[in-house]
Parts: C-alpha cells; sequence; structure tokens
C-alpha cells in the first residue's frame, strides 16, 4: 500500500509516547524477570512467582528480543494499530479472592500488551517526577509509599532499577516504622484517623488524575513532553480501553507501575488534606499524614490545653472534611473500616499496632521489629498456626484469616526459617499437621500454607488431587489451583488442562501454553501481518479501526458499524487511488467499481453494498423515523464480510 507517511499526531499514541519508554518498559519487566529467577545472588523472590511472570518467563527469548525492539514499538504501539491486533494485544479478565467471599477483577495481559502498559506509565513518572521529589516529597509533614522506588537517572532517558525499585517490603516496613513511631512518642494528645478507601483501584480516574497534573506540573515539562489536551486524551482513551470503557487502572501480578499510578492518584488528597489541616479553625499543635498506597492514617496533636469535647467537635468536623475532599476531588469514597483511635487509650494504640499487621493479600512482610529473633521459635510459631488451623471448623465465608495472625505465617520468608523447613527434623512434624486436613482451610492464606504444604510430597499429591476432585470451580478454587500451580512450577498438566476447561480462564491458559503471541493472524480479522502492516501509515484507517474496537466493546453496534464501513471504505480509497477524487467525495460507487476491478466474489461484493445502505438507515447517521439500531447479529455478519473483503483487496 503507498501512502505519504504522516507525522505522529492527536490520533495516535507516538505523538507523545517515544522510543525511551518502551525501551525502558521492557528493561523493566526484565528485571524483574531476573529477580524472580533469582539472578541477582540471594535475592531470589517467591513474590515474583506469579501467573504472569511465569508466562512471561516462558516466552522465547528471540520472540522478546523482537517486540522490545523498536521497529515492533513504531509500527504497532505508536501508529496505534494495536488496538486492532486483539489477540497480540490481548487482555483477560478473571476474579482475585479478597477476604471473605468478596472478589477483585485482576487482569492479564499478553507481552506486547504489558509493555505497551508500562511505557505509558513510564511516561507519567517521568512527567511527574520533578513535582514528586522536588516538591511534594519536601513536605516533612507528609510521609507516603507505594512499594517501589521507579525513577530515570539524571539525563532522564534511562530507568535506574535496583531490587528496592520493584520489591515492596523495605518500602512497607519504612511506612509501618513511621506509624509506631507516631504511637511510641505520643503525648496523650494525639489522635489518629485510619482512613480506608473503597474499591480504590477500580474508583481511579484517569481524566481527573491528569487534570491534577496539568495544574501541577512545571509548564516547560509539559512542553518538552508534549503533555497537553491531545495527549491527555490519548492517554484517557488508552485506559478506557483496557479498563472495558471504566474507571479504574488495571490490577496485576507484580505490577509496580499501576501501584506507582495509583500512589500518584493519591498524593493530590495529601496535599488537599495536609491544606485542610493547617487552617486555625481546627487549633491543631501539628499534623501528619502517614500513607502506603491508599493505606493512609492521618496523626493530629492537640494542644494540652484542649478538652475532650472540643477535641471531638474538632475532629468531626476534619473527617467530614477529608471525606469530602475525597469524594469531591478525587471521586473516592470512604468504607467502614474508616476508624478512630485515641492514643491516651492503651487498647486503642494496641489494636492500631494490630492494624499495621494486616497487609494487602498477596504480600509477605516478616515481623521487621523482630529479626534477631529465634528462628525456632519463629518456626514453632507457624506450626502452632497451623494445629489452630486444622481445629478449626469450616466458615462458609472463608473468613479464616480473622482466626490466624497473618504475620506469623509469613514469617515463612524469613530466610533462616525456610531453611528449617527443609530440614529433615520438621518433616514428621509438617507430615501430621497435613494428615487428615481439611483443604478447604487452605484459603484462609494460601501461598503461605501451600510453601509449608508442599514440602511434604504425601500432602502435595493429596491437595492435588483435592483440587482436581472440583466439579464446579469457583472463583476460589481458581485462586487455589493457580497459586499451587505457581509454586509448583506449574508442573501439572492435569491441573493446568482442568483449569482450562473452565471458560474465564481458558485464553489465558492457551496464551500460557502457545509461549508466544506473535502469531502469523495477531487479530485483525483474520489478516496476517504482512497484510495488516500494509496499514501502519494509513491513521485515518486506524483510528477508524481504535473507534470501532471501543464501541464494540460497550456493545455499541450502531456506532461501530459506522465505523467499521469507514475503515473499509479508506482502505479502498488508498489502494484504488482514484485521479481527481478527496476522500470524502469517495462513495459507494467508486468503492463497489474498485471491488468490482479486484474481482472480489458477488456475495462479498453485495454486502459491501449493503453496508453502505444500511448505515443510511442507522440512527447515528440518519436519527429519523425510518431508521433502526443494528443489532449484535447483523453487526457480526456485516464485521464476517468486511474481513473476507480485506482479505482479498491487501
Amino acid at each position: 500500500m503507498s501512502q505519504t507517511k504522516s507525522p505522529r499526531i492527536f490520533s495516535q499514541l507516538g505523538y507523545f509516547l517515544t522510543e525511551t519508554y518502551w525501551i525502558n518498559a521492557g528493561r523493566l519487566l526484565d528485571f524483574q524477570l531476573s529477580v524472580k529467577a533469582g539472578k541477582k545472588p540471594g535475592k531470589e523472590n517467591k513474590h515474583f512467582n506469579t501467573l504472569s511472570m511465569f508466562y512471561y518467563e516462558r516466552l522465547p527469548k528471540k520472540y522478546k528480543e523482537r517486540v522490545q525492539n523498536v521497529n515492533f514499538f513504531n509500527k504497532r504501539v505508536a501508529s496505534n494499530l494495536l488496538y486492532g491486533l486483539e489477540d497480540e494485544f490481548a487482555i483477560y479478565s478473571y476474579p482475585k479472592p479478597k477476604s471473605n467471599l468478596g472478589l477483585r477483577k485482576y487482569s492479564f495481559f499478553t507481552y506486547p500488551m504489558r509493555l505497551t502498559y508500562y511505557s505509558v506509565g513510564l511516561y507519567i513518572l517521568k512527567l511527574t517526577q520533578e513535582f514528586v521529589i522536588g516538591y511534594y516529597k519536601q513536605n516533612n509533614r507528609i510521609h507516603s509509599y507505594y512499594g517501589g522506588n521507579l525513577k530515570f537517572n539524571e539525563n532522564e532517558n534511562q530507568l535506574t532499577l535496583s531490587y528496592n525499585s520493584v520489591w515492596y517490603r523495605p518500602h512497607y516496613i519504612k511506612f509501618r516504622n513511621t506509624v509506631r513511631n507516631a504511637v511510641d512518642s505520643k503525648l496523650g494528645t494525639e489522635v489518629v484517623i485510619h482512613i480506608d478507601i473503597q474499591n480504590y483501584f477500580e474508583e481511579i480516574s484517569i481524566p481527573k488524575l491528569l487534570n491534577f497534573v496539568r495544574q501541577y506540573i512545571k509548564p516547560s515539562i509539559q512542553q518538552d513532553m508534549r503533555f497537553d489536551t491531545v495527549s491527555s486524551g490519548q492517554i484517557t482513551e488508552f485506559f478506557n480501553f483496557i479498563s472495558g470503557g471504566r474507571d479504574g487502572i488495571p490490577q496485576m501480578d507484580n505490577d509496580v507501575v499501576s501501584s506507582y499510578i495509583g500512589f500518584l492518584y493519591l498524593i493530590f488528597a495529601d496535599m488537599l488534606i495536609d491544606q485542610e489541616l493547617t487552617k486555625a479553625e481546627y487549633g491543631l499543635e501539628e499534623h501528619s499524614i502517614i500513607r502506603y498506597m491508599d493505606d493512609m492514617y492521618i496523626v493530629l496533636t492537640f494542644p494540652v490545653t484542649s478538652n475532650r469535647p472540643m477535641r471531638e467537635i474538632c475532629i468531626s468536623a476534619i473527617a467530614s472534611r477529608i471525606a469530602d475532599c475525597l469524594y469531591l476531588s478525587l471521586g473516592l469514597r470512604l468504607n467502614s473500616k474508616t476508624k478512630l483511635f485515641w492514643l491516651y487509650k492503651p487498647e486503642d494504640a494496641e489494636e492500631l499496632l494490630r492494624n499495621l499487621k494486616k497487609v494487602s493479600q498477596g504480600y509477605q512482610v516478616s515481623n521487621d521489629n523482630n529479626e534477631e529473633d529465634n528462628p525456632i521459635i519463629k518456626f514453632n510459631n507457624i506450626l502452632e498456626q497451623l494445629e489452630k488451623l486444622k481445629k478449626s471448623s469450616l466458615d462458609p465465608t472463608f473468613n479464616k484469616r480473622s482466626e490466624l495472625d497473618d504475620e506469623v505465617l509469613k514469617e515463612i520468608y524469613d530466610k533462616r526459617v525456610g531453611q528449617l523447613l527443609k530440614s529433615s527434623q520438621f518433616n514428621p512434624i509438617i507430615a501430621n499437621i497435613f494428615d487428615g486436613f481439611n483443604f478447604d482451610l487452605v484459603i484462609a492464606q494460601p501461598r503461605e500454607i501451600l510453601i509449608i504444604l508442599l514440602t511434604d510430597s504425601i500432602a502435595s499429591k493429596k491437595f492435588e488431587m483435592f483440587l482436581l476432585k472440583k466439579t464446579q470451580l469457583t472463583s476460589h478454587d481458581i485462586h487455589l489451583i493457580l497459586t499451587y500451580l505457581c509454586q509448583t512450577n506449574f508442573a501439572s498438566k492435569r491441573l493446568l488442562n482442568f483449569l482450562k476447561k473452565k471458560s474465564l480462564m481458558h485464553p489465558i491458559i492457551s496464551k500460557y501454553e502457545k509461549r508466544k503471541t506473535l502469531v502469523e493472524h495477531p487479530g485483525y480479522f483474520d489478516l496476517q501481518n504482512k497484510q495488516i502492516l500494509k496499514l501502519v501509515d494509513a491513521a485515518n484507517v486506524i483510528e477508524q479501526i481504535r473507534l470501532r474496537v471501543k464501541a464494540e466493546r460497550r456493545s455499541d453496534y450502531s456506532v461501530a458499524l459506522n465505523h467499521l464501513l469507514n475503515e473499509v471504505q479508506s482502505i479502498c480509497y488508498i489502494l484504488h487511488q482514484p485521479q481527481s477524487v478527496l476522500e470524502k467525495d469517495y462513495k459507494a460507487e467508486q468503492v463497489l467499481k474498485f471491488l468490482g476491478k479486484k474481482k472480489i466474489p458477488h456475495e462479498i461484493s453485495v454486502k459491501i453494498r449493503n453496508l453502505f445502505d444500511r448505515r443510511n438507515k442507522n440512527p447515528v447517521s440518519h436519527a429519523d423515523s425510518i431508521s433502526w439500531p443494528v443489532s449484535s447479529e447483523e453487526y457480526k455478519d456485516y464485521h464476517k464480510h468486511v474481513g473476507l473483503c480485506l482479505e482479498y483487496i491487501l
């Protein structure tokens, strides 16, 4: 296809997203995989034994190098062609259990899609880095963390990577210690408000985030990085695409980029709350905001002269203002777990410290205050917890986390405890615990319990059979199977095939088994790579593809049909190259004449002809009494025939 190459304009990610971000996205993911594999001496980390990381790890090296190449980026990502490559840039969702019977939406991204998401996230990181470090972090009343430390080096072209860049534990320990210090140094006049935000990741608004960025980032940085209404719109559309038209950012295995974006969103809440608390009307001596992601503690220090009723009035006003700030400015709502602690009360101070031990599901933190404790004592405490769990009854809501000390089981990640786990002296004890164990109870803390269980070969085999006997897989069952597979290097083909039978998991497991995504047919109709790449420089065609796919995802088939027609019409124009006819004047008659020259089968040609007529009776184009909406079945039929048409003409 011959066409003058158009510049990267408003319709393309390449308008603002350069090769630098693509290269660094590849480096970041490679580094995470190196940590998983233990390529850093003594740094093998079971936190990275997850479905996505196993999948990326098993992809052929040549394939990953090909995807990371800037040529791949320019042709598929910078051009926006990715929006039409539904197999190569695929996103699959599956539910992951929270406490009780709650579920969170988890995402599985193919390798090219993960690199694209990382690239956009790293652009946001670089855009905001100077503000975060040079202004926000200078406020000594705010102490915040997100479980990573991503930043570009001084020449701003390369991401600085270290173990602590991608491993959350040191940052979480700093957070906990900061809260503990605030509690330990209390004078009797402090009150702590623990903020708990409802469905945080799902409620993050990218348009709101970008509006804050536009207000707070230096104009010179925005200009240098092409951050304007055009790029802002493209970023919003990209997040809209990956979230299926809803608010929120994806939650994925080991996703430090989403963690940064989530952290950044609440930076503006920190500043609003800090500004609110400085008002004289509250009469505070001082305050501090201590936050890890959306886990926020606000410490208020009152004058010694203030009495309890005065403080209560003040706290009520502050809490209401915080709730208003979060909702009105960021669209976030507090849930019932938000709580007040009066630090002069020993029971409140103790409860607050217990709260710090409740870590988000999937994270592993050992008790940082007791690193020097005897590992044998730690290990015996773990065994005691398992014995306690074994004797308990099965809660219908699976709320066994409340009966366990999370921190005790997480001591299994202490290297010294891990060595004891491998020693022969404890084998009989572990075997005895899991003899007659109700495996449904493993859901209480799957990863930690399975690490221990898998040291006993008999219990391991029994647990696998327990999973294989499941008849109707629930989200909890899927989570148990995935956790088991991740801790056994996906060795069980039977469980993989079993999981594959579940329609929700079938496409994900199929991707895992294929070991590659760069196939001959990457998902634009049924066309081959060599055919699709003819569209790389056809910016107007790619924009119609993006808009069509967006409409398809929200099941708006009347809108999708209009874009489908524009798409095939524009492709025909480019290939036909009629003399003295502008594209806007290229009508149905010229399209059909071109298809006739190409000897397109009559069935396909007539269907394209009917597509023009159907567009004229589509309420999107002609909202009159004789128009009617396009049904799903009708649209799929036109879509199929457009694909057949493109197969011929491309």
